[in-house]
């Protein structure tokens, strides 16, 4: 079974790269033959077609369409800019010969990294997610991540590339006679996975907690304190405080 991964990221040596190389390492423990792909190396095109969505396929290679479409899992990573994933690889998504019937079921995993101030780390892997859920794939995992819980999540991830290894030996499509009938099925699955329906006040409730564990035992006793009070804000409902709190925590700690 092939699990193929894709980077996003402009660069061959960066952390979207590491972040693929740990998800193929937990693969490749479970037998699965992996493959990485860098977007970079494809001429792939901002879609600028004037009809539907079809017409994606014509810029995007037909070898990099193919590699997908024969591949038994997927990981995708991509760096965070202004928010959201780069434009390289959103083209990809765009573009890339996948038919929704061919994507049904398909094991899938995703990360994206906001390496610099970690802001968007949270509405980045969403985007990849919404990717994932519209081609109707089976989605498992969605891993945000800063430059502060870049070694936790390369550890993660190497579990969840095995976990995908070990999807690919029993792929389970949804159920459905097409892909209409197949909703209900791929929305219920996807309303269990964490993350995607988390706002900025919940990015910058993790930002504080990737933070404060990074500053381990010496962590300042104010940041915590603000935090404390970020999590009961959230409990009762408050996002608004919840928020406000939270972005002080990640003021304190930033660095």
């Amino acid at each position: 079974m092939l699990v193929l991964a894709i980077v996003g990221s402009p660069r061959h040596n960066g952390r979207s790269n590491d972040l693929a190389e740990a998800a193929l390492r937990g693969a490749a423990s479970q037998g699965a033959t992996v493959e990485k792909l860098h977007l970079i190396d494809f001429d792939v095109r901002p879609f600028t077609g004037q009809g539907g969505s079809e017409e994606g396929a014509n810029y995007c290679p037909a070898e990099l369409s193919e590699a997908v479409a024969t591949a038994d899992a997927l990981v995708l990573t991509a760096p965070v800019y202004w928010g959201d994933i780069n434009g390289l690889t959103k083209d990809f998504m765009d573009s890339v010969a996948l038919p929704v019937p061919q994507g049904n079921g398909l094991p899938a995993l995703g990360a994206a990294i906001a390496g610099g101030s970690g802001k968007g780390l949270l509405s980045g892997v969403q985007s990849i997610y919404h990717w994932f859920y519209h081609k109707q794939m089976r989605a498992i995992d969605p891993t945000p991540v800063s430059r502060f819980s870049l070694a936790d999540a390369l550890q993660s991830l190497e579990h969840s590339g095995a976990r995908l290894a070990r999807m690919t030996q029993q792929r389970v499509s949804f159920t459905g006679d097409n892909s209409d009938a197949r909703w209900p099925d791929v929305v219920a699955w996807y309303a269990n996975l964490p993350y995607l329906r988390d706002g900025p006040a919940e990015e910058f409730l993790l930002l504080a907690r990737q933070l404060l564990r990074e500053a381990g035992p010496g962590v300042d006793h104010a940041a915590v304190e603000r935090y404390d009070a970020a999590l009961a804000a959230r409990e009762r409902g408050d996002l608004a405080t919840a928020g406000r709190l939270a972005t002080e925590t990640y003021r304190i700690l930033f660095h």
